[in-house]
């Protein structure tokens, strides 16, 4: 075939090559189509980025040719547009498509009748205001369509302009719904203002700006520098503040040939606009300042609010041993009074120490003094959430859904509008970072006794803050639980955790069928040895959700994503029966267990949830209308939810799960692998938290050499945090202030 000369072609795709059922999407938008040349030439193959572009529609592709070793020649298509239609019947089957909401054949043969062949033109520029008074288009129909005519022309435009920069279709789309028209303009004058808006990050903005022609000493990229560099160091290693000097050396190391007086001189600029708080030598962004500050203050003044004893109490205590049948330990009597005496309790303990057993018994003396008190039960995770429930037998949430987080807005409760409760219980307080903490005590109301429960050992926040350890530390009413009870001590799960935590080996007792060590020194046995023990432990009856599989790193042959995939294929291998859908280079399999990464309010699936892929499902609009995208269905505890392929991203298989995942959950089994390739997390707290969330049975494998490495490392990374100084400076200003009064 002779191929034509010009590298612009108006036509149509006749049939779509790759992927066949010409579903593209803006993450995976790359595709292999038989073009059909409206000029009466023959048809050819077009390839790039075709997201948008449906079978049979009249386009124009420019781009250029090249030859394929193996397909010969192709048209790469660099960009595309779609031509305003020149005909009535060009009109009214555009009118008719997809992209019109609000509009059908009968509406758009209406609307070309009444507006001829100028019609797109005069919507675009008269807008709603020419359809209305139309048979059969009401105003809110009229505006669905002029809206998505204007969308559908405008960001045709930014995409020409945009793509030669690198920016992809998903990211243009996504800006378009942010900023509108305005898009092609805010990219050009200072492309760093994607990284606000969390679109792209620093780096991909930095090689756009440097192909547009900004200056390496823009303000503009040294204040976005700042900002990532920030960001990274705080929310990659959970601090809340940034020492100057270190965020000086890594800022000069990214801007490299940048003076340190340009970004000096640019810090004290963001400093005196607010944009990060400059304390002495340390250096915050300011929300987790604000955050900081008052969750300080907040705690400082419910410590500081306590009443005196009861003297029936130890009456009430009495009667609930009596009727349950137990003997509180000395420490959970003492927790029990000091809820009534404080606003304000932190109750820790290891496992086996009785804190879900004094949580029930507060519960339950709290109501007999106060009957009509409405108590709350919430914890960081659903999994912490519906533990806590499952133990109480109570209604439990997520912190998230008791405040009422919604999507692009504040949670509905806050210090406007407090919880309405008397009484908060809140599990796995370990968990909760600085920005959580703050959201949870700026509800709390004036009257309301808050009880944080949890395991000072186990490992910290992911996010920014140490929380509890800043709170104990300040001097917060706390009462550490210490007594192990007799049940508990028969657990060799129970007995090693503790054993691990003193920095102890571990020791086996092979008479009892609970713990078990697999001595394994190579890493490729060990995931075969893994992958071996699911499959044993799926032949005995128990179902995958029972199983966690815990790996303190993400990369390597014993990391969660090269067991994951070893773990899918051996349980769940591909078959005839099962729909799978790709995405991200992943493969997601229809019965395949799958972890939710990240808050997504508006699908009501949080961080950390755990579910089951139960097939495809056509993807819903905006206006929860269907679309002909087809999508991931999965199940969460018998919430079935969609994920376009561009949401997948947030959705991880979960055979196997980092023990940071894990924290806040258990199962009845637990294997881990402990070997010494991953010997910069061999930490006591990872393999301490690792294995108290079996509970019936923990498998490590690995050597023995590696756990007592882990073991014996008991080194905390310090984290930059000023909130148990301000909680303390609070404190004493309080009591300062009440003997002046006095």
């Amino acid at each position: 075939m002779d191929a034509p000369l010009s590298e612009s072609s108006i036509g149509h795709i006749v049939y779509f090559i790759h992927p066949r059922s010409g579903i593209l999407n803006a993450e995976n938008d790359f595709g292999i189509a038989q073009w059909m040349p409206e000029d009466g030439g023959e048809p050819f193959a077009i390839k790039g980025s075709l997201f948008g572009i449906n079978k049979g529609e009249r386009i124009t592709v420019h781009g250029n040719w090249e030859t394929h070793t193996k397909y010969g020649q192709q048209f790469v298509v660099a960009h595309w547009e779609r031509p305003l239609p020149q005909t009535k019947d060009q009109l009214v089957s555009f009118l008719s498509s997809k992209f019109v909401k609000g509009c059908g054949k009968k509406r758009a043969e209406l609307i070309v009748q009444k507006l001829g062949d100028q019609a797109l033109e005069r919507i675009m520029n008269e807008g709603v205001g020419c359809l209305v008074g139309i048979k059969g288009i009401g105003p809110k129909n009229a505006t669905k369509i002029a809206d998505s005519i204007k969308s559908n022309f405008e960001i045709q435009q930014i995409m020409m302009a945009l793509l030669p920069y690198g920016i992809t279709a998903e990211t243009i789309t996504k800006m378009y719904k942010q900023w509108d028209a305005e898009c092609v303009d805010i990219v050009r004058r200072n492309p760093y203002r994607l990284t606000e808006i969390r679109l792209i990050g620093f780096l991909k903005a930095d090689e756009i700006a440097m192909a547009i022609g900004i200056s390496i000493d823009s303000p503009y990229r040294l204040n976005a520098a700042l900002q990532y560099v920030l960001n990274e160091i705080c929310y990659g290693g959970g601090h809340c503040f940034v020492f100057e000097c270190e965020l000086m050396d890594r800022t000069m190391e990214l801007l490299k040939g940048v003076p340190q007086q340009d970004i000096l001189s640019e810090l004290q600029l963001m400093s005196a606009h607010e944009q990060v708080i400059w304390e002495e030598e340390k250096v915050y962004l300011k929300h987790l300042y604000v955050y900081e500050k008052k969750l300080a203050h907040k705690l400082a003044c419910m410590a500081n609010r306590s009443g005196g004893a009861m003297p029936s109490l130890d009456i009430f205590i009495k009667q609930y041993q009596m009727q349950h049948r137990i003997v509180l330990a000395e420490k959970q009597r003492e927790a029990i009074r000091e809820l009534f005496r404080q606003q304000l309790l932190i109750v820790t303990g290891n496992p086996g120490t009785g804190k879900t057993t004094v949580v029930k018994a507060m519960i339950d003396i709290y109501r007999r003094h106060y009957p009509d008190a409405a108590i709350g039960l919430c914890a960081p995770t659903g999994r912490a959430a519906r533990k806590l429930g499952e133990l109480t037998g109570m209604d439990s949430s997520t912190i998230h859904m008791m405040l009422g987080f919604r999507p692009g807005a504040d949670p509905m409760y806050g210090e406007d509008m407090p919880l309405p409760y008397d009484l908060v219980f809140t599990d796995e307080v370990s968990m909760k970072d600085l920005q959580l903490a703050y959201n949870l005590f700026q509800a709390i109301g004036p009257n309301t006794k808050v009880v944080l429960i949890g395991d000072s050992d186990q490992l910290p926040s992911v996010g920014p803050g140490n929380v509890l350890h800043d709170m104990i530390a300040a001097g917060i009413p706390h009462i550490r639980l210490s007594e192990i009870f007799r049940q508990a001590k028969e657990s060799q799960i129970i007995m090693n955790a503790h054993r691990i935590n003193r920095g102890e080996q571990i020791v086996i007792d092979k008479s009892k069928d609970d713990f078990f060590f697999i001595e394994q020194p190579e890493p490729e046995r060990i995931a075969h040895l893994i992958v071996l023990s699911v499959l044993r432990f799926l032949d005995k009856g128990y179902k995958i959700e029972d199983i966690l599989v815990l790996s303190p790193m993400k990369k390597g042959v014993i990391g969660t994503e090269e067991l994951n995939n070893a773990l899918q294929a051996a349980v769940n291998p591909p078959s005839v029966d099962k729909v799978e859908l790709t995405a991200g280079g992943r493969v997601y399999r229809q019965g395949d267990k799958v972890i939710q990464i990240r808050n997504d309010y508006k699908k009501k699936a949080l961080n950390g949830d755990i579910g089951v892929v139960v097939g495809t499902a056509f993807v819903e609009d905006e206006e929860g209308e269907l679309t002909d995208e087809i999508g991931l269905a999965c199940e969460f505890h018998g919430r079935t939810t969609v994920y376009t392929k561009q949401e997948l991203k947030d959705l991880l298989l979960a055979y196997a799960t980092t023990i940071h995942k894990a924290q806040g959950g258990q199962a009845p089994m637990v294997i881990m692998p402990v070997s010494t390739s991953h010997y910069v997390m061999l930490a006591r707290n990872l393999f301490y938290t690792g294995a108290t969330r079996a509970e019936r049975v923990c498998v490590m494998i690995g050597t023995h050499k590696a756990l007592s490495v882990a073991v014996s490392n008991n080194k905390m990374v310090r984290r930059n945090t000023g909130l148990r100084e301000r909680i303390e400076q609070y404190m004493r200003s309080i009591h300062a202030q009440r003997k002046v009064n006095i």
